[in-house]
This record gives C-alpha cells, structure tokens and sequence, in this order.
C-alpha cells in the first residue's frame, strides 16, 4: 500500500504542470528629496515614497518591486522633468511642481495663499474630480502615465530675524525671500524693502546667510533645519495652508502598458493608499521640526484663525487674480479654482 501511494503522488506531480515563478518588474525610483543632508532628519515626502514601494509590493504580491536611489546620481537626476519621464526607462519619478509650467497651467493656483479652507479640505484634493482633471492633462501633454498626488508642502514657515511675523503689515519695511513670482501682487498695499527669489538650494548652500539685509524668509516648515535658518533667524511663524503643493508621481507610459492589468491595478492601490497616508507623514514631521527648531533655539508660534483670516483678507485674492490676469486661459483656471474650493 505505501508503494502504491509513493507511486501514485510520483505519477500525479509528473502530470502537473510545471511552473517557475516570474521574476518581479524591478522599478528604479528617483529619490525625491535627494541630499544627503535630508537623511539625517525626518521627512514626510521620503516617508511616503518609502510607504509607497512597500504597498506596491503588497499589492502586486511581489510582482512589482521598486528600489528607490539613495541620494543625488549623476546618471538618474533627483527631480526629473515630465518629459524625462516620457523619454526615458525610469519607471516612476517625481517632478517639482515648476517642471509643468508653462504647458499645464492650472498648477499655478497652488501658489495662492489659502487656498484649501484647512487640512481636512486639501485631504479632498488627490481623489477629487479636480486632481483627475489635472491628472488627465499632465498626460495628455507630456506622454506619462501619473500615479498620483502626494503632499508635500503645508505648514510654511515665516523666519524673522527680530521679531515675529504676525500681521500682513509687519511685513512692511523688510528684506523678504518669498519663493514665488505669483506672490508679486500680493504686495500691493504692503511693501518690503526688498524681495529676494533664493530657491531651496542654493538656501542649503548658505544663500540666505550670504545675503546680509535678508530678515525674513518664506518657505516649508521642514526645509528650515538643513537651510540652517536658525544661525541666522530667531522667530518662525508657522502658518498651515499658506500655499499647499503636491509631487506628482509619474510612471513611463511604455513600461506601464508592459504591466498586466492585476500589476496595474495593484500599483494604483498602493498610490491611492499612499495618497491619504502622506498627510499624516507630513503631519508628524511638522511636530517633529518645530522641536528639532525650538531646540536650536528658534522661538516658534502658530498662526492663530484670526491672523489666518486677516492674511487671506489682504493676501489671497490679490495672488489669485495676479494669475488669472497673466494667464492665457483665465477661464481655465477660474474654473479650476472654484472646482477645488467646492470640494
């Protein structure tokens, strides 16, 4: 009887067929934030990229593998233009919102102060009608299959030299680095000494310490502690939504149509996850670098309702019609405007 069965097991796995498990598509990832400085702190954009190649492992069930480059390469740029991604093998990558200017214009309303009411609202935004619609027009003018909308940019910090930032009208009078050229109008009944347009890096290659009159610099909460501002700046104000941005992660049209629709679908599952996760990220690494700022001896307040009120009074509208004045398609962009207010 034990022969019979030793037979009989030996015959049926002959009969079976036989299978060998696929390798899984390898996905090389540029890496969003890119410095090696920003390895030593917490960031909620690299956080989510890091969720984001764990859940498109889960999802496919191990078919669909990314790695993501550590650090600044020569052969693989950090942000890569969208129409890189459409040129080249890089699977996925993600684009500084600039790179979509001037073809897509309807990301310049990301610039406008307050646009989303509070966090809950923008946490609308990345499955909303209004991000598909902008979806479908990064793909339509660049060739690239997008993934997705991930946070990257909500609690802005004002650094001050002298004294905290807390009416529009303090702003009067002095040397501010605002980021934006769409922030030009919005100076019309306040105005600084001076305006400087000093970019992420060069402020992490000392540009804020080089020029000496520069008292007060705007940009994200979690971009102070590698600039150093707190050698140089000694108040924040932290001021949620005064302009919100998303990185867009976009995927090579080619290699995506080599994908098979379960490989698709779970892909799509991971960003969609991710999308919602990554509010969440950035949440706590707010908490994490308004600490790691206080403890290096920056004095930090919170932007009250009625000072959020106050600014969006003096500020908001005036950007908001600068960009519809400039554009080529106002109607556009109005249009797109109230989609993401009515949401």
């Amino acid at each position: 009887m034990k022969n019979f069965l030793l037979v009989s097991l030996a015959l049926y796995s002959i009969s079976q067929p036989f299978t060998v498990q696929a390798e899984p598509v390898s996905i090389d990832s540029g890496n969003v934030i890119g410095d090696p400085l920003f390895h030593e702190v917490t960031h909620h954009l690299l956080q989510s990229q890091w969720d984001f190649a764990k859940l498109v492992s889960h999802e496919t069930n191990g078919e669909v593998e990314l790695t993501i480059l550590v650090g600044k390469r020569k052969d693989i740029p950090v942000f890569r233009m969208p129409a890189m991604t459409a040129e080249g093998s890089l699977i996925q990558a993600c684009a500084v919102p600039s790179f979509f200017l001037p073809k897509v214009s309807e990301l310049k309303v990301f610039e406008i102060p307050y646009l989303f009411r509070d966090k809950a609202h923008a946490a609308k935004y990345p499955t909303s009608e209004a991000a598909a619609k902008f979806t479908t027009r990064i793909e339509e003018e660049y060739g690239v299959k997008v993934l997705g909308h991930f946070l990257v940019a909500y609690h802005v910090s004002i650094a001050s030299t002298d004294k905290p930032i807390v009416n529009p009208e303090d702003f009067a009078g002095r040397h501010v680095n605002d980021g934006f050229e769409s922030f030009g109008p919005m100076w019309v009944n306040i105005e600084p000494a001076r305006r400087y347009d000093i970019g992420f890096s060069d402020a992490v290659k000392g540009g804020l310490h080089a020029e000496e009159q520069l008292d007060t610099t705007i940009g994200m909460l979690q971009n102070a502690y590698v600039q150093k501002q707190y050698t140089k700046f000694n108040y924040s104000t932290v001021a949620p939504g005064f302009y919100t941005f998303f990185y867009t992660f976009m995927i090579n049209r080619d290699i995506w149509g080599g994908l098979t629709e379960g490989q698709q679908a779970g892909v799509l599952r991971a960003a969609d996850s991710v999308q919602k996760t990554a509010f969440a990220n950035e949440q706590s690494t707010a908490i994490y670098h308004q600490a790691l700022n206080a403890a290096m001896g920056m004095q930090l307040r919170r932007q009250t309702q009625a000072e959020r009120e106050a600014w969006a009074a003096e500020f908001s509208d005036k950007v908001r019609d600068g960009i519809l004045e400039s554009s080529e398609n106002p109607q556009v962009l109005e249009d797109y405007i109230n989609m993401i207010k009515g949401l």
